[in-house]
């Protein structure tokens, strides 16, 4: 397939970025840690609760797909921000490709594929 930028004629054209170091801040709903359980082909994201004395385990969520899971998550409300629903969606895919790729899966950390 080859791009023909005719077709976007009169479209801004928008670079995506974001600075993680600037831009992340915690969700006040709570944060999440996600774990694959290649042995069960399943995912299971633990959402944990922002406390004043620390942080309070609320939920695990199990599931095989990254939309399931995240769907999940959304009608529960446990994110209060489209960022944050979105940075969950990425997380959990990377999750299970490194799950059926048997590459190991370090949350906030790049895959790493072996040659």
């Amino acid at each position: 397939m080859t791009y023909d930028p005719k077709e976007d004629k009169g479209v801004p054209v928008v670079e995506a970025s974001y600075d993680s170091k600037k831009e992340w801040k915690l969700d006040p709903k709570g944060f999440f840690t996600i774990k694959p359980f290649p042995e069960e082909s399943v995912i299971r994201v633990r959402y944990y609760k922002v406390t004043p004395t620390g942080h309070e385990k609320q939920a695990i969520i199990v599931g095989k797909d990254a939309e399931a899971i995240v769907q999940t998550i959304v009608r529960n409300e446990w994110v209060s921000s489209l960022q944050h629903a979105a940075y969950l969606g990425s997380e959990i895919q990377k999750a299970i490709v490194a799950m059926k790729l048997n590459l190991e899966f370090v949350q906030d950390s790049p895959l790493e594929f072996k040659d």
